[in-house]
């Protein structure tokens, strides 16, 4: 088991790297994103499905051709192979999931 105080990074996002990785389980894994105010991550897509919970600042999450906005609360869920891409209008700080395809045994 591991554990984390998303309180200490909620409270020094200043210093932060643009990934901070924070647990690597069996298939999954989670890390904090930090972007800065006009910082863009253009489209791609990932393999597994992703969780994206907006911690802090205020953003747009783009999949499917819709325009999500991010403010502190919200949580997006997006299926594996879809095409996404995000823009942060302020410093933005979002805990990502992934689920990591695992191959069968």
């Amino acid at each position: 088991m591991s554990q984390a105080d998303l309180q200490v990074y909620l409270n020094d996002s200043a210093g932060l790297p643009r990934t901070t990785p924070l647990f690597r389980e069996k298939g999954l894994r989670t890390l904090l994103l930090h972007l800065k105010a006009g910082e863009k991550i253009p489209e791609h897509q990932t393999r597994g499905a992703i969780l994206v919970h907006c911690l802090q600042g205020d953003g747009a999450f783009f999949v499917f051709n819709e325009r999500i906005a991010l403010s502190p609360g919200t949580l997006i869920s997006v299926p594996p192979d879809a095409a996404h891409s995000l823009a942060a209008e302020q410093d933005t700080l979002l805990l990502v999931t992934m689920s990591e395809q695992i191959p069968p045994p």
